[in-house]
């Protein structure tokens, strides 16, 4: 069993080798593969940026000459339409004017045409007039209706936004009121002292000096005599 084991740790040992020389080869391998490749980068990218610079160079040219052909034609279009337009405003012009002698005439020569007298042709010029007074008056109204409704929609804007402030200040929450602090209860007051308590004490009266001790020898002398004056006053009643 142990040269078993012994045999199966040995060809572990040996495989793991064989793996750590494979990995340090392949390592080796790819470096040398990453260093080819970017050799090989380097000289597509120089290359590459030589190539894009003649079209970049090349490209440019025909961008500036696609331009120029555009603004030409442009500037064409631009001056047809304008050519146009200018026609189209004296034709208007024209439509605007009032009518003058020259109308009045043909009227009168229409009437005569068709058979009618004169009168009723100044009649028709007349009325004509004021017919074109009317459209006039109806085409500047409705110019400036126009206007007006291209106003409208800034105007309901700007109302609005002035609302919407107005309602914003007042919508403001008022700063809060700082709360009153609680108070402090009041200290109980103190019990009203006795008369006795109240008044001052009495001085007191003068204690008596204490009068003087005898000396103790005046001591011994008296308590003999008192002594002796009993012994003598025994003998006298004995012999009574």
């Amino acid at each position: 069993m142990t040269r078993a084991a012994d045999s199966v740790g040995e060809s572990v040992r040996t495989g793991l080798l064989d793996l750590r020389k494979r990995a340090i080869e392949a390592a080796q391998a790819g470096a040398e593969a990453t260093a080819q490749a970017a050799q090989a980068a380097e000289q597509k990218f120089s290359d590459g940026t030589e190539n894009a610079r003649k079209e970049a160079s090349k490209r440019g040219r025909r961008a500036r000459k696609k331009l120029a052909k555009k603004s030409g034609q442009t500037r064409k279009e631009l001056a047809r339409s304008s050519k146009e337009a200018r026609k189209i405003a004296a034709e208007r012009l024209a439509e605007m004017r009032k009518p003058g002698r020259k109308a009045k005439k043909a009227a009168i020569k229409a009437a005569k045409s068709a058979g009618e007298s004169k009168r009723r042709g100044k009649k028709d010029f007349k009325h004509a007039k004021k017919d074109f007074k009317a459209a006039l008056i109806e085409a500047k109204t409705a110019a400036k209706g126009g206007r007006r409704r291209r106003r409208w929609p800034w105007l309901v804007v700007i109302g609005a936004v002035a609302a919407g402030a107005a309602v914003a200040l007042r919508s403001k929450p008022e700063p809060p009121v700082a709360p009153a602090p609680p108070r402090r209860p009041e200290p109980p007051k103190p019990a009203a002292k006795p008369a006795e308590a109240s008044k001052p004490a009495a001085p007191k009266a003068a204690e008596k000096p204490a009068e003087p001790k005898p000396a103790p020898k005046q001591a011994e002398d008296k308590a003999t005599a008192a002594r002796n004056g009993q012994q003598s006053s025994n003998a006298s009643e004995k012999k009574n």
